[in-house]
């Protein structure tokens, strides 16, 4: 009998095992990729809902677009210095006014008793200083006069004291008689000088108080020209030449104290009113131009006045013209402006879409080789125009990104472009 002989198991061979382990890693990485997609925020999205933009090398014109509204470069308001009534209206509105022209007339008769009593009272208190005053000059008139008379005095002394020194001498005239015109002429000497001493304080008085006087007649003399300037300001003036822009007032209508009367525009000298986005208000300047076109020619205006207060995300600049202003131009018209903030650059560019307003240019959805999906991406962004966003990174040329609003897949980690 044979001897039984042992097989010997055959091993698999090398290809079978590639292939199984081929198929083992289709499905590990197959369920990753449902586990992954799984966990992703995926928005569908057809594709002519969208607006794709290309990622590209340009220049970026520095320059920003603003509107802009023509305003008067001067404007003078009226306003009722004292109110009253109004009586009688002379120029009507958009009439040329010369400056002194009356406007209007206004009554007011409790004005009218005041500046009266005013006058009175004013014009006592004047006469009285002005008596003050008199009053001075006579007093230096009474002590010069006094002075005189000492001093004539004295000379006649002095006169009837050498002519009785003889008689004395002679023993004609008593030495009693002769002591008594030595001690009057002493006498008249002490008074002379008590009265210039007098009159030296008198004088330093009557300076000083004079001084005060006019001072004080000067004030009421203000007082007196205010108060009669009250009452004539009833009488409306124009205090420029220009254009009566606004005067809506009706004869027999009450206007109170410092209520608008109306406007006084200067004619053929304007200047443009825009609002800017708060974006730009660290580069926005006195000094930078703007250029806008109007009935085909082109203008260039200067920043003259910048505006620190923002309202709605905007902040409002005052553009003058260095030069003439067009002829063409009126009041209220609105220009569309590029306003230039700095020279033009070489860089990577991104056109300008709503996307900005939801992410603030700090990420976009770029579109794959395919075009189908569109992944989130946090890019770096700089300056900006009308058009174009300045890429500082993230992005490279010739990438597609989405520039349509992001309203709808906002919270979306990735887009599903669809047909």
């Amino acid at each position: 009998m044979a001897m039984d002989r042992t097989i010997e198991k055959k091993s698999r061979p090398l290809w079978q095992w590639l292939v199984a382990l081929l198929v083992i890693g289709a499905l590990v990485w197959f369920g990753y990729r449902t586990v992954s997609d799984a966990s992703i925020r995926t928005a569908r999205v057809p594709l002519n809902q969208l607006i794709i933009g290309n990622v590209q090398m340009g220049t970026l014109e520095d320059v920003v677009s603003v509107r802009g509204t023509v305003q008067p470069l001067n404007s003078v308001f009226l306003d009722a210095v004292n109110g009253g009534v109004v009586e009688r209206i002379f120029a009507e509105e958009g009439a040329f006014v010369e400056a002194g022209q009356p406007l209007l007339q206004l009554s007011n008769t409790s004005l009218r008793l005041d500046v009266a009593r005013n006058d009175t009272a004013i014009t006592e208190q004047l006469n009285n200083l002005t008596n003050i005053a008199n009053g001075l000059e006579t007093t230096q008139l009474n002590t010069e006069r006094e002075i005189i008379n000492l001093e004539y005095r004295i000379i006649t002394l002095e006169r009837q004291m050498r002519r009785q020194q003889e008689l004395v001498n002679d023993r004609l005239i008593s030495q009693e008689d002769f002591d008594a015109i030595v001690d009057e002429l002493e006498y008249q000497h002490l008074m002379l000088a008590n009265t210039r001493a007098r009159q030296r304080l008198e004088d330093r008085i009557r300076e000083d108080r004079q001084l005060q006087i006019a001072q004080q007649i000067e004030k009421l003399e203000e007082n007196l020209s205010l108060s009669q300037s009250s009452f004539e300001s009833l009488l409306v003036r124009a205090p420029i030449t220009g254009q009566l822009t606004s005067l809506p007032i009706q004869i027999g209508e009450s206007k109170s104290n410092g209520e608008r009367l109306g406007q006084i525009d200067v004619v053929n000298q304007y200047k443009i009113a825009a609002q800017v986005d708060e974006f730009y208000v660290s580069r926005v300047a006195p000094g930078q131009e703007a250029r806008f076109s109007l009935s085909g020619n082109n203008y260039g205006v200067l920043i003259d006045k910048v505006y620190p207060e923002i309202t709605s995300g905007l902040f409002t600049i005052d553009l003058i013209f260095p030069s003439a202003v067009p002829e063409n131009l009126r009041r209220g018209q609105t220009l569309q402006l590029e306003l230039v903030l700095g020279s033009p650059q070489e860089t990577l560019l991104l056109p300008v879409g709503s996307f900005v307003q939801e992410t603030g240019g700090n990420w976009v959805f770029v579109l794959d080789e395919s075009g189908e999906i569109a992944h989130r991406r946090e890019i770096s962004v700089g300056r900006r125009n009308n058009r174009f966003i300045e890429v500082r990174g993230g992005l490279t040329a010739g990438e597609r990104v989405i520039t349509s609003g992001y309203g709808a897949i906002a919270d979306a980690d990735r887009v599903q472009l669809t047909q």
